[in-house]
C-alpha cells in the first residue's frame, strides 16, 4: 500500500450551514478551487460538544466512554489505539503544529508535549504553510492544524464584518460585552434576546469568511510546492456552535453548560484528493472516530480495528451508502466541558441518536431524560419521555 501525505485541518467551532453562504455572501470561495477534487459530506457529527473529547475520537477510533477523555485533567488509556503513533511507526514526519498537544487531553496519542508550538498568532498564522514548506520532497507526513478564529469572540477583521452588512455602531452593548468580546460567555451571565440571533450569525459568519483567506494561503502553498497530487486534505471541525437557536451561544466549554444539540454536534467533513472520481455530496451519517481507519487509508497505513467505519469506498467510489444509515452515534461531555470542576466530575449528559430518534440522559443537579423525535422535530423544541 503505497504511502501518501495527510492533511488534517480542524476549524474551531465551524458549523456545516456556514459553509456555503451566509446572508448572501458566499463564505469560503477558496473551496471553489478544489470542488473537481472535493467530496463532502452533509451529515458528519463530532463525538462530544467540546474540542478535546471530539478530537480524541478522531484520533482513537474510540467513543468518549471509551478513550475516557472527559475534563481538563483526563488523558486518553495509556497503550490505546493512536493514529499519530502509528503514522510515525509507518515512517511518516507528524510534526506538532497544535498548541493543544501540551494538555492532558492530547497525552498518549503520538505527540511529544514537549515540542508543542506556541498558541497561533492570529487569523493569518503561518504555521502549517511552514510546514508544508518543510515537509515538501521528504519523506511522507502528516500534519494536523487547529485553527481557532472562528470561535468566541465573534470579531473578525472590519471588512469581513462589512461584508457580512454589520454596523459596527448599531451593535448592542449586550452583544459587545458578550459575544464581541468574550473567549468564553457562560449561560445565564448575559441576557440574549431572540432579535440578536440575526447580527450574532452574522458576526459568527464574518469569521468563517476571514478563515477562508487563511485557507486560500494554505490551498496557495499546496499548489506553489506541487503537493496536491500525493497529499490529501481533510478540512473538518471538532464541534458546532450554538447560536441562539435554543436561547445561547457557544458550547459547552464556552457556555459552561453542555447541551448536545444538533447545531453543537453537526460538523462539516469535506475530503479533497486528486484521486477523487467526481465531486459529491453524500447524505450517509458519518461520525468524528470514522476519521481514524480513514485517515490510515489516506495515509496508506493499515489501521487496527476500531468502531469507525472507513469512509474510504465513499470518497473514491461512486455509490451510496457504504456504511449502515442507521447506525448508533453515541455523545458525551461533563457539564461545563473543558473548565468542569473535579467538584462536579460526577455531573455529565450524553446522548444517542440512530438519526432519528435522539436519547438524553442528563446528569446534572437532578437526572432526568428524555428523548426528541428528529424526524417530526429536527430543531428539537419537544423533549419526549
Amino acid at each position: 500500500m503505497a504511502h501518501r501525505n495527510v492533511v488534517l485541518i480542524t476549524i474551531d467551532a465551524w458549523r456545516p450551514d456556514f459553509v456555503d453562504a451566509h446572508a448572501g455572501v458566499r463564505l469560503t470561495p477558496a473551496l471553489d478551487r478544489v470542488a473537481d477534487r472535493t467530496v463532502r459530506f452533509d451529515r458528519a457529527y463530532a463525538n462530544a460538544p467540546w474540542t478535546s473529547p471530539a478530537m480524541a475520537s478522531v484520533f482513537t477510533g474510540q467513543a468518549p466512554a471509551e478513550h475516557g477523555v472527559h475534563f481538563e485533567w483526563s488523558t486518553p488509556r495509556p497503550g490505546g489505539p493512536a493514529l499519530v503513533r502509528d503514522l510515525l511507526d509507518a515512517g511518516f514526519v507528524a510534526t506538532n503544529l497544535s498548541y493543544l498537544n501540551e494538555l492532558e487531553n492530547y497525552w498518549h496519542l503520538g505527540y511529544a508535549p514537549e515540542q508543542t508550538p506556541a498558541r497561533p498568532a492570529g487569523p493569518d498564522d503561518p504555521t502549517l504553510v511552514e510546514a508544508l514548506g518543510r515537509c515538501a520532497g521528504g519523506p511522507p507526513f502528516f500534519l494536523w492544524f487547529h485553527y481557532k478564529w472562528v470561535h468566541l469572540p465573534y470579531w473578525a477583521s472590519a471588512p469581513d464584518r462589512a461584508a457580512l452588512g454589520i454596523d459596527d455602531a448599531g451593535i448592542p452593548d449586550r452583544l459587545r460585552a458578550s459575544v464581541c468580546t468574550g473567549f468564553v460567555v457562560p449561560r445565564g451571565e448575559h441576557a440574549l434576546l431572540p432579535e440578536d440571533a440575526d447580527p450574532v450569525r452574522r458576526l459568527y459568519a464574518a469569521g468563517v469568511l476571514e478563515m477562508n483567506r487563511w485557507l486560500d494561503g494554505v490551498f496557495d502553498a499546496l499548489d506553489a510546492l506541487g503537493l496536491w497530487e500525493t497529499t490529501s486534505v481533510v478540512l473538518t471541525s471538532d464541534h458546532g456552535e450554538e447560536l441562539l437557536e435554543h436561547g445561547h451561544v457557544g458550547h459547552a466549554s464556552t457556555a459552561h453548560h453542555a447541551t448536545l444539540y444538533e447545531e453543537v454536534l453537526r460538523i462539516p467533513l469535506l475530503v479533497i484528493d486528486a484521486r477523487v472520481r467526481r465531486p459529491r455530496r453524500l447524505q450517509t451519517r458519518v461520525q468524528g472516530l470514522d476519521l481514524f481507519p480513514t485517515l490510515h487509508g489516506l495515509a496508506g497505513v493499515p489501521s487496527p480495528p476500531c468502531a469507525g467505519a472507513d469512509l474510504g469506498p465513499a470518497i473514491f467510489g461512486v455509490d451510496e451508502p457504504v456504511v449502515p444509515g442507521d447506525r448508533v452515534f453515541h455523545f458525551h461531555s461533563a457539564r461545563m466541558g473543558c473548565p468542569t470542576p473535579r467538584s462536579r466530575a460526577d455531573q455529565w449528559v450524553e446522548g444517542t441518536s440512530d438519526g432519528v430518534t435522539k436519547r438524553i440522559v442528563e446528569r446534572f443537579d437532578a437526572p432526568r431524560a428524555w428523548t426528541h423525535d428528529l424526524r417530526s422535530d429536527p430543531e428539537e423544541r419537544v423533549r419526549l419521555p
